[in-house]
């Protein structure tokens, strides 16, 4: 039972880390519910630095919201428009990620460095 837990865990792990991933080069993809459920993957990746923001933004939560917007705009693009060159998706799938990951990390490092300033320093 341990083995299939484990089994089971290992599969589903591999497959939330690839199905993301996957989402940003679905053009190809002619099964419609399995296209609709990459786009919603794609949405995931795209809006997970907003939700980020939400959840961890504190007393500056729109301005940050507005600036990770901005910044995931073209992410956006990247994981919605179709790149026939497949080294230049492979570049932009790269930097899209990188620019997720960069606005994901410095959300929660503007937000732990927020709590840690005394309330007499914000005024």
């Amino acid at each position: 039972m341990r083995r299939a837990v484990i089994f089971s865990g290992t599969v589903l792990a591999v497959l939330a880390v690839s199905s993301p991933a996957y989402a940003f080069a679905h053009n190809a993809v002619t099964n419609p519910v399995w296209h609709a459920v990459l786009d919603v993957l794609t949405l995931a990746v795209v809006s997970a630095p907003l939700w980020t923001v939400y959840a961890w933004g504190g007393r500056r939560r729109g301005a940050l919201l507005a600036l990770i917007g901005l910044v995931q705009l073209p992410v956006a693009v990247i994981g919605f428009v179709p790149i026939a060159n497949p080294v230049l998706h492979t570049v932009l799938f790269t930097f899209a990620l990188a620019v997720t990951l960069a606005s994901i990390v410095s959300v929660r490092r503007f937000s732990r460095a927020a709590q840690e300033t005394p309330i007499r320093a914000r005024r």
